[in-house]
């Protein structure tokens, strides 16, 4: 123990209680409590041992693997376990043998002991999978600055990262890319990799996933900074995921101005918008070349990316090319005459055929029968390739600009250098959409029953957000009956399938038959409806009932009968919400059950008022009761 006046002296045996010695403390030794006051931080990292570390080490003699030991607390002042991991390693001398023996540890998350393994495994082996297995752990906990950290010491380990080391690195900042490190971090390994010394040179994969990290950081500067190095042809050459990352990043930057240009006039953001959109479209000239050459090819993303870029547009022109874009890359005909006078090149298909026959209990999905279309052969288009970066200033759309969304004519372009990608949900979500804004309701049902047909060449299976996009079309249509139908196949029909069904069903099927008010067997629809909810969700919607309540007021006027009798089947739904109490304990919702319940009153006074005496008693005397109670 130290002197009188020591203040660490009282401390001493309770830290000799808590910190073991790595070997037997001999006589005449100077005490810990002297040692810790000369020496408050461990030594640096090195690996030349000076006579503090002989003094913790048994053998004088300090080997590499024994001083790499000593520098990590987990196994520094534990011989038994340093025994028992050498023991360990001897089975595990085979690099695949060991990395098998990390991922068990990390799935365990055993991380101390994966790390203290790999650590000893890589004085006599060549561990980079290991090594990389524990990058990717810290990545995935989000312990950025410790996964760096982990990669630096493989290297100063003898370790040499291969190509999977760099891009483990680079996606898992792609994971965190808020972080204010991720961005430059990303940008500093990836151009690490261009360096004369450095055995592993940059591929496309690394490309992409720092293309992705720029993005996600909305740095686009840094990003073109990336693309414009890219070779047009060769192993590191774009491919269809470099284009996809560019054209999601263009769209999501021109979303987020929205977010942060609040002042914003609506001619600016129009402008600004119209140049997102000029951006993608040079893009795409420089792609539909490539494609065709067999440079590359086109998958769905790439063609949904360039899509939903075009819904940005505040023309018709820029929805049109959407369908052109499906027909020129998928061959999908178009369901929609195009429009006139855009180019004198264009042929027009003609006139879209009347309004196709919808059936909900057809085979297929909605069942709606397609009115086969004329076949058009479209001219060719020009190949007038451009490797000039898109400028953001120029918002002119050049006849080359306006022309290239059609089919390439076969006599110029081998079909063997040709792959259409098969359309699929996404594909048809964005033919949806296109239809709903150019208000082309026929056309979309077309759309809906050539992609969904189960006899036709497509045989998509929707999910729930297309079914949840082809209500928003029947609401648009004011189609009550078949949003009913829709609801019920959905429920216990051939559609089954209750992860389908969701809060956000039931408000737009409701929504459609209160459009559709003028109807009189809209409220007969809606009910259809409402039983639907009842049987499936645990706590009736209050904004979907509001909407039921919103029909009802409509159709009291000309029938209160019908408006009573429609009160008397939400009297379930609104007992549920009576006994929920606070339902869910949210301000939002107990706003909504309010609002639910000023709207069910005002519903009851419209049918005792447009009544008058023809109300029977019991009726009568039900309303006046609902409406004390609420």
């Amino acid at each position: 123990s130290g002197p009188p006046g020591d203040p660490l002296r009282a401390f001493g045996p309770i830290i000799e209680a808590i910190i073991p010695f790595s070997a037997p403390h001999k006589a005449g030794a100077e005490s810990y409590t002297d040692r810790a006051k000369a020496s408050p931080v461990p030594p640096p990292l090195s690996f030349s041992g000076n006579d503090e570390d002989q003094r913790t080490v048994p053998n004088h003699s300090v080997s590499r693997e024994r001083s790499i030991i000593h520098k990590h607390p987990s196994t520094a002042h534990d011989p038994k376990r340093t025994r028992q991991l050498g023991k360990e390693l001897v089975w595990l001398r085979d690099p695949v043998k060991l990395a098998e023996n990390t991922i068990g540890l990390l799935r365990n998350d055993d991380h101390e002991k994966a790390i203290d393994t790999v650590r000893m495994a890589s004085k006599n082996t060549s561990c980079t999978v290991s090594w990389n297995h524990l990058i990717d752990y810290d990545m995935s906990k989000g312990k950025v600055q410790k996964a760096v950290k982990i990669y630096n010491e493989m290297k100063k380990r003898g370790q040499q990262p291969d190509a999977q080391t760099y891009t483990i690195l680079l996606r898992g900042l792609s994971w965190h890319p808020h972080r204010q490190e991720s961005l430059p971090r990303a940008l500093k390994i990836y151009h690490s990799m261009s360096a004369d010394n450095c055995p592993v040179k940059p591929n496309i994969i690394h490309t992409n996933t720092v293309l992705k990290v720029c993005a996600l950081a909305k740095d686009m500067d840094a990003l073109w900074g990336v693309a414009a190095k890219l070779p047009t042809r060769g192993m590191g050459a774009s491919n269809n995921l470099t284009f996809t990352i560019i054209l999601n990043a263009i769209r999501s930057i021109a979303w987020q101005n929205d977010k942060d240009l609040p002042d914003e006039s609506l001619d600016e953001k129009s402008l600004r918008r119209q140049r997102a959109v000029v951006q993608g479209r040079k893009m795409w000239e420089e792609i539909i070349p490539r494609w065709r050459a067999g440079d590359m090819w086109i998958d769905e993303e790439l063609v949904c990316a360039m899509g939903r870029l075009l819904l940005l547009g505040s023309t018709e022109r820029d929805f049109d090319d959407i369908l052109s874009l499906a027909e020129q890359v998928m061959g999908i005909p178009r369901q929609k005459r195009k429009l006139s006078g855009r180019d004198e090149l264009e042929v027009d298909q003609p006139a879209i055929a009347p309004r196709p026959v919808v059936d909900v209990g057809a085979p297929g999905p909605g069942g709606i029968t397609v009115v086969e279309k004329g076949k058009v052969d479209p001219p060719g288009l020009e190949n007038n390739e451009s490797t000039s970066p898109p400028s953001a200033s120029d918002t002119t759309l050049t006849p080359a600009l306006t022309n290239f969304f059609r089919p390439a004519s076969s006599s110029k372009i081998p079909s063997a250098s040709i792959s259409n990608p098969r359309p699929g949900r996404n594909t048809l979500s964005l033919l949806l959409d296109a239809c709903i804004s150019l208000r082309a309701i026929p056309s979309a049902q077309s759309y809906w029953g050539l992609l969904t047909s189960p006899t036709g060449p497509y045989n998509i299976t929707p999910d729930s957000e297309n079914y949840h996009m082809y209500l928003r079309l029947l609401r648009v249509q004011r189609a009550s009956s078949l949003a009913a139908d829709l609801v019920e196949d959905m429920h216990s029909g051939s559609l089954a399938d209750m992860r389908m069904l969701a809060v956000k069903t039931f408000r737009i099927a409701l929504s459609c038959c209160a459009r559709d008010k003028n109807n009189v067997h809209a409220t007969a629809h809606a009910t259809r409806i409402l039983h639907t909810m009842f049987q499936t969700l645990p706590y009736p919607d209050p904004r979907a009932m509001e909407m039921f309540t919103q029909l009802l007021l409509a159709v009291a006027r000309t029938d209160f009968r019908v408006a009573v009798k429609g009160l008397q089947t939400m009297d379930p739904g609104m007992m549920v919400l009576n006994r929920a109490g606070n339902y869910g304990g949210g301000a939002d919702r107990r706003g909504e059950v309010l609002q639910l319940a000023q709207r069910f009153v005002g519903a009851c006074d419209a049918a005792v008022g447009y009544a008058g005496d023809r109300l029977e008693r019991e009726e009568r005397k039900w309303l006046l009761q609902r409406k004390l109670m609420w």
